[in-house]
């Protein structure tokens, strides 16, 4: 469970202590109003627990605060969309699950991107993108029908290149150097990277090695000022409050400033390039 999804949780318990306490109530007399276990009452306003939508109306139909319903229905919505398990969201198959990417990434307009370790997926070649999906279905053992997904992210990878949209990534330089897949698909990898950093609507930025930074924590994408998504092995995590979204601007924007952008980030990726050539 992410920190941004336990605190979001644990804001909703708050919420409910505080209705609870209005209607004069103490835990263990509401339990008993809503017919549960004396604990279940303290672990939906510690957030331990997500309340269901039913817990919600018995909450609010008990401390009279019906009105208050279906703002909390809504809260509760929005965590829950917050945080998705992968296996969940792939049951009809990885190809749909880029495809959710890539309707909300050509919605947007302005996109923010930083990684550490793996190229963005929109700058993904081909062959780079099958062996990362592969890859991640094989560690996973989620099912995946590699081909079609690839498409739909070289679908993705097209972004860069139509409309109005303003790209602006910033990415480690350790993405360039580790080997995350074969030495001949790096070279071609990294060529892609050099030609898309004379796109006119792409601005990228590589964060040198020795350059000084926060400890990265994640890899994460914003969308205007409406959405921020990470992913871990297991889940896909997103965020819409704008709180959570402005913490992710705070740590782009510093790794932005550390960035080099021009002829010194491309001096950085044919570095990283003459050392896959020597392989």
């Amino acid at each position: 469970m992410s920190t941004s999804v336990q605190a979001a949780r644990e804001a909703l318990g708050n919420r409910l202590r505080d209705i609870r306490k209005d209607a004069r109530l103490t835990g263990r007399q509401l339990a008993d109003l809503c017919g549960w276990h004396f604990t279940k009452v303290s672990k939906l306003e510690h957030g331990t627990t997500a309340p269901s939508e039913g817990d919600l109306e018995l909450w609010c139909l008990h401390c009279r605060a019906q009105a208050q319903l279906p703002d909390l229905v809504a809260t509760a919505r929005g965590i829950e969309k917050m945080y998705v398990e992968l296996k969940r969201l792939m049951r009809a198959g990885t190809a749909r699950y880029q495809r959710e990417f890539l309707e909300n990434e050509a919605v947007a307009r302005r996109h923010r991107v930083f990684t550490m370790f793996m190229v963005p997926g929109v700058l993904q070649t081909k062959a780079y993108a099958t062996v990362r999906l592969t890859e991640f279905s094989e560690m996973t053992q989620t099912p995946a029908n590699v081909e079609q997904t690839v498409e739909v992210r070289m679908q993705r990878g097209q972004l860069i290149r139509s409309g109005d949209r303003m790209f602006h990534f910033v990415v480690c330089e350790a993405a360039l150097r580790t080997a995350m897949a074969p030495p001949e698909v790096m070279r071609e990898q990294l060529e892609y990277l050099l030609e898309a950093s004379r796109l006119t609507r792409v601005h990228l930025g590589i964060v040198p090695a020795k350059a000084r930074q926060y400890m990265p924590l994640c890899e994460f994408w914003i969308m205007d000022d409406d959405l921020a998504e990470t992913e871990t092995y297991s889940a896909a995590i997103r965020m819409s409050q704008p709180s959570e979204i402005a913490v992710y601007a705070r740590v782009f924007d510093h790794y932005s400033r550390v960035a080099v952008y021009g002829d010194d980030a491309r001096a950085l990726i044919r570095s990283a390039l003459s050392e896959f050539e020597q392989q």
